[in-house]
């Protein structure tokens, strides 16, 4: 849509890795990986996915610091929010593991809360500027980093090497593969792909729904650009962004739980 010399950009539906600027590097690492030509030289690039990665991050680390640095016995309304959230989580880590929550709780914790971030940022509108061709263009500044399967991947790969890690640690390296052989050796096959299904169904289930409600959004706007579809909004980036960091958490538990099936907790 466009006012005089202003204008408002729609994303793309489908967008690539769109590269918001690059890292200069010397010529003499040209031929390194993920280095490309820019107009100046080589250099490495920045996609808008890791920008708005470093945003999210910046966010939670200035929550956490404003909301922490002065705790009082009756909380103000930010400490108040995080401390449920921190009940909330407390809570339900402990109803999956039991007493082995303490070894896990932070990095559950710090999960559920970076895909939660993630997952609404879309839902507040922070807008971008960029004047082409003397018209200044509004377009979103950021966008979903878990619309983008490099991230979820990566997420995924962080719950795999959590839950095989435990079980590798507790059962030896060879206990672990002889459980892939339970309950007869006859079921390696199905239980080897069920072990690789795992961080594909939860990066894959992720990503999938938050680019599909992109997806959806952008249709609506292509559709109707004078009208914008907040009850959509509120839905796939609010209530299914809130959801979906719900269910990778979950997962996550569900995997890690049964990676330590019946071992006995022992304090350190």
């Amino acid at each position: 849509m466009r006012i005089g010399p202003i204008e408002f950009i729609t994303p793309p539906l489908v967008e690539g890795p769109k590269i918001m600027f690059s890292i200069p590097v010397p010529e003499t690492l040209s031929h390194a990986p993920f280095v490309m030509q820019t107009a100046t030289g080589y250099g490495l690039p920045v996609t808008a996915t890791v920008t708005s990665t470093w945003f999210i991050m910046l966010v939670i680390f200035t929550i956490m610091f404003l909301g922490t640095k002065d705790l009082k016995v009756i909380p103000g309304k930010l400490q108040t929010i995080l401390e449920a959230v921190y009940l909330f989580l407390d809570d339900l880590v402990e109803q999956m593991l039991g007493k082995w929550k303490v070894k896990y709780i932070s990095y559950i914790a710090t999960l559920f809360i970076f895909i939660l971030f993630s997952n609404t940022l879309a839902f507040f509108p922070i807008p971008g500027f960029h004047v082409v061709n003397g018209v200044l263009e509004i377009a979103p500044a950021f966008r979903t980093p878990t619309a983008d399967l490099n991230t979820t991947v990566g997420l995924a790969l962080l719950t795999t090497y959590t839950f095989m890690s435990t079980s590798i640690r507790h059962n030896g390296i060879i206990g672990h593969f002889k459980g892939l052989f339970k309950p007869m050796p006859i079921m390696f096959p199905i239980n080897l792909a069920g072990e690789l299904a795992k961080p594909t169904n939860i990066s894959i289930r992720l990503f999938g729904n938050m680019f599909a409600g992109s997806v959806i959004l952008g249709l609506m706007y292509k559709a109707v650009p004078t009208l914008l579809p907040i009850p959509l909004h509120l839905y796939f980036d609010l209530f299914g962004g809130i959801v979906q960091s719900f269910v990778f958490v979950m997962l996550s538990l569900v995997y890690i739980q049964g990676a330590l099936g019946d071992i006995e907790y022992v304090e350190d």
